[in-house]
């Protein structure tokens, strides 16, 4: 097997960022420095492409962002699979497997890892020429995603990280409270039409590190979990906060009258706006009506061992 460390530079800021490459160049580790957004889903599809007999792991190290672009790379190939090395502000698609987030940092762990095959999302806009593109953890629209879009200001702020940060930009976001008009097609057959406060779509559970969002989810059920939470005063959002945190939101007697949550293998989702954000997997993307599937054990991801001396 061929080991490539896919390295988004703009990841692990300072020391953190350092230590991590001593450490790659102490092992002659074959490393590969991203250029930019999609630099690394086009150099991993080439280096499958072009050696069809060799087997690889490409290593994510960054943020879920990162970890996107290396699955969209390696989807639709049977010579790779992907692994993930903690360095965002996130990393919230490896906290669905409960593991400790020390063995997502070993390398020499990360090295003698082995690997599970887990679900992916398809997604598509199709109100236009949009391109099908793959996510491995999480989409946010409405309230949630405008906090992702906070967070880019809020993570600005000394040692305001994690969890602390999604909560902040909750409360930034709080302000205006704009939520979504949406409508949603389920593939029962059912319909969702109305203001909704957000609607997460997700195959993991977690985002905005470490927000348990959707608690129900599991990575390899070939189902979606859905989350519509609908448009509620901000006296109740404060109440039901700690609770989303922690992931016991769906256990509290008022969400039974304000959240709809279900699985299912597809959707479709439409805004009354012509073109809209959805983030994914973290980033933030402008679209029009978007078509979700899930792909059931669509790709390779390597756990690290638990045999590895820390």
């Amino acid at each position: 097997m061929r080991h490539i460390f896919i390295v988004n530079p703009k990841s692990g800021k300072g020391n953190v960022h350092n230590k991590f490459m001593q450490e790659l160049r102490e092992r002659e580790a074959e490393v590969y420095l991203t250029k930019s957004a999609d630099d690394a889903e086009r150099y991993i599809r080439n280096m499958c492409e072009s050696n069809s007999k060799e087997y690889f792991r490409f290593y994510s190290c960054g943020g879920d962002g990162t970890l996107n672009n290396v699955l969209n790379g390696i989807v639709g190939f049977d010579n790779a699979e992907a692994a993930a090395i903690p360095l965002g502000s996130g990393n919230d698609f490896i906290r669905s497997f409960g593991l400790p987030a020390e063995r997502f940092s070993n390398i020499d762990a990360q090295l003698s890892g082995s690997a599970v095959t887990v679900d992916v999302i398809k997604y598509q806009d199709v109100t236009g020429n949009a391109e099908l593109r793959y996510a491995f953890n999480m989409f946010n629209i409405g309230f949630d995603c405008d906090v992702v879009v906070n967070m880019t200001a809020v993570k600005k702020i000394p040692f305001v990280r994690g969890a602390f940060a999604y909560l902040l930009s909750i409360l930034l976001t709080l302000i205006k409270k704009e939520g979504a008009e949406l409508d949603i097609d389920f593939d029962d057959g059912t319909n969702y039409n109305g203001r909704v406060l957000f609607t997460t779509i997700g195959n993991g559970a977690y985002c905005g590190g470490g927000i348990k969002g959707l608690p129900n989810a599991e990575l390899d059920d070939g189902l979606m979990d859905v989350c519509v939470v609908k448009d509620v005063s901000r006296r109740v959002i404060f109440s039901l906060l700690p609770k989303y945190a922690k992931g016991t939101h769906l256990e509290t007697e008022i969400a039974k009258e304000i959240i709809d949550y279900k699985k299912c293998k597809s959707l479709t989702v439409k805004n009354c706006k012509d073109k809209w954000f959805i983030s994914v997997d973290g980033e933030i993307n402008t679209v029009g009506k978007v078509h979700f599937e899930i792909v059931p054990n669509a790709v390779r991801f390597s756990l690290p061992s638990t045999e590895a001396r820390d």
